[in-house]
């Protein structure tokens, strides 16, 4: 019990040395109370706003998207901008030596800024690869060589063809799909149509081919599209089966009966 009182008269010591300790003047133990007091009050009655603070810190910190949202971004799919009037004459060639699918918009000549006036030509471009690429690599390996500025990583495909054409945006110009590029096997036509004008544009493409390559047995096309084109193969064999059928025997007729 006694060594609990001495403990609780050396505590109330430690308090009364800490406040009026007979090193400092009464006026300065007032200063410093008072402080204390303003301190107190002020951290009561004015939090800091959580906007104000985010306020400050970017003021003094640089934005990270600006720094490094874009150069850590890594993605199969990237899109890019071509001005018209400074990419080179031979930009396509440069785009087919990356040996990827890409696809190309159609010039787009009619946009427009904010204030009415006309923005410079350009392309839209989408450039897809097998496995995931950095900016640092797409920037130098393929804006760099055409003459483009950053280039951008793609979150969704199919709105990013859409727009190659402005086909979600009636507010801006709108440019013909039909003027869309693809290099590669890539099909963007199941973005562009609905349902019945993308299987007749299937079957259209079915047709030019077995044309083209003057394919004359049913057999033929449909080993091609089991082996190359999978996306075709349901369409040649079940749902489009008498239309390719019978075009190909034609064809095989017109040959045999070519002169005659």
């Amino acid at each position: 019990m006694k060594e609990k009182d001495k403990k609780m008269e050396n505590k109330e010591a430690a308090k009364t040395t800490t406040t009026s300790s007979p090193l400092l003047q009464k006026s300065e133990i007032d200063k410093i109370e008072n402080l204390k007091k303003t301190l107190k009050e002020k951290k009561d009655t004015n939090p800091p706003k959580k906007s104000d603070v985010i306020g400050q810190i970017n003021v003094h910190t640089p934005n990270k998207s600006n720094v490094t949202g874009q150069t850590d971004q890594r993605s199969t799919t990237w899109t890019l901008l071509l001005y018209q009037d400074s990419a080179p004459e031979n930009w396509k060639d440069k785009l087919k030596e990356l040996h990827v699918p890409y696809i190309v918009s159609p010039l787009h000549d009619k946009d427009l800024k904010q204030d009415g006036t006309k923005k410079k030509p350009h392309y839209h471009i989408i450039v897809r690869f097998r496995s995931k690429k950095s900016f640092k690599q797409i920037k130098e390996g393929v804006c760099d060589p055409l003459g483009g500025p950053h280039p951008q990583p793609v979150f969704d495909f199919p709105t990013m063809v859409r727009y190659l054409a402005h086909l979600d945006d009636p507010e801006k110009a709108q440019y013909n799909i039909e003027d869309i590029e693809v290099y590669g096997n890539i099909d963007v036509k199941q973005y562009l149509y609905n349902h019945q004008e993308y299987q007749m544009e299937i079957l259209k493409d079915i047709l030019n081919f077995c044309e083209k390559y003057d394919i004359t047995e049913y057999s033929t096309i449909c080993n091609y599209a089991r082996d190359e084109r999978p996306r075709w193969f349901p369409y040649v064999t079940k749902i489009f089966r008498s239309t390719v059928d019978a075009y190909v025997r034609s064809q095989r007729y017109a040959s045999e009966n070519d002169g005659n």
